[in-house]
């Protein structure tokens, strides 16, 4: 009972203590324009700061939909096999899908394509002939890898994308965005 009347004491007396923390602090002398003119600059630094460092993410992404663009309406006329159609999920019954494409052909194949019918569907595959494998990467309109196909001597296997699936993805996609819609300074962030 004691000790219950000692913390009800010690709390009556912190109570009491406690409106001296609560003063308010004494006025301002510097006068109201260069306080004003000093929050000014420190929001233009900040915004300016703030504005430079922004990702570089919305400027692929625009450079993307540019290529995407650029290949449904000078892109050659092709199908997407069935088999591979239907591993990416792109055809559930296993069809082949119409789609727009540039391929370019040398010791490796290498392909950026386009559904003609569903534009988020866009692939971009890596052949090499000479191992006998092929690589298709089904990506979203925002550049992310969705479904990784890879074909080993003629039997294809889809799988979740792997670090380095994201990483060969980046190389590929980076290589078709600087052919297809070559990035101008001011697109890169420099002046």
């Amino acid at each position: 009972m004691m000790r219950k009347r000692i913390r009800a004491a010690a709390m009556m007396l912190s109570m009491k203590a406690a409106p001296s923390l609560l003063r308010s602090a004494p006025p301002c002398s510097v006068p109201k324009w260069p306080r004003l003119t000093a929050i000014l600059i420190l929001g233009f630094v900040a915004f300016s700061s703030a504005h430079a460092q922004r990702p570089s993410a919305p400027s692929s992404q625009r450079r993307l939909a540019r290529a995407v663009n650029k290949t449904l309406e000078q892109g050659h006329d092709a199908f997407l096999p069935p088999h591979i159609s239907h591993l990416l999920g792109i055809s559930p019954d296993e069809q082949k899908v119409p789609i727009k494409q540039f391929a370019e052909m040398g010791q490796t194949i290498r392909g950026f394509e386009v559904s003609a019918e569903k534009h988020n569907d866009i692939v971009i595959f890596v052949e090499n002939p000479s191992q006998g494998e092929s690589t298709f990467y089904l990506i979203s309109a925002r550049g992310s890898a969705r479904k990784v196909v890879q074909v080993k001597a003629g039997v294809g296997y889809d799988r979740v994308p792997t670090a380095a699936d994201r990483a060969a993805l980046a190389t590929e996609k980076q290589y078709w965005l600087d052919r297809l819609v070559p990035a101008t300074p001011l697109q890169d962030g420099k002046h």
